[in-house]
């Protein structure tokens, strides 16, 4: 029995591996996302998320942080560099860094910086650069 044992070590050692680490975990795997799923479909079941949740949040931005942001632009600093075409925006609240004709830049907020889609001012950087270049 002892030789059986030795000659077959490391495959116990395996299974009593897979047995009390391995099949725990995921069977705690698998129960969270299982878990998470009937959530989701309870949520979409009761109306809570829907494509009108997700448009309901994009007129909200557009009606409230888009007329803000674009309020705080008209008060903005703006400078423009013609050789290497970036441009800045500086108000009292942020400071945003950009390179006329792309869609991204870096506004910096509480000393902290992020890239931010600049396409909903795209028509408001142009007609300052074209100010700028007068």
């Amino acid at each position: 029995m002892i030789q059986f044992i030795m000659d077959h070590l490391l495959t116990i050692i395996i299974i009593f591996v897979a047995l009390f680490i391995i099949i725990p975990f995921i069977k705690s795997l698998l129960s969270k996302l299982l878990l998470g799923a009937v959530v989701i479909v309870v949520l979409v079941f009761f109306g809570v998320i829907s494509s009108e949740t997700t448009e309901s949040g994009a007129k909200f931005v557009e009606d409230t942080i888009q007329p803000i942001v674009m309020n705080e632009l008209q008060s903005a600093n703006f400078h423009y560099d013609d050789e290497s075409k970036e441009y800045t925006l500086e108000s009292s609240s942020f400071h945003l860094k950009g390179t006329f004709g792309q869609n991204t830049g870096e506004i910096r907020f509480r000393e902290k910086t992020y890239p931010i889609d600049v396409r909903f001012m795209e028509q408001f950087i142009e007609n300052k650069v074209k100010e700028a270049q007068k």
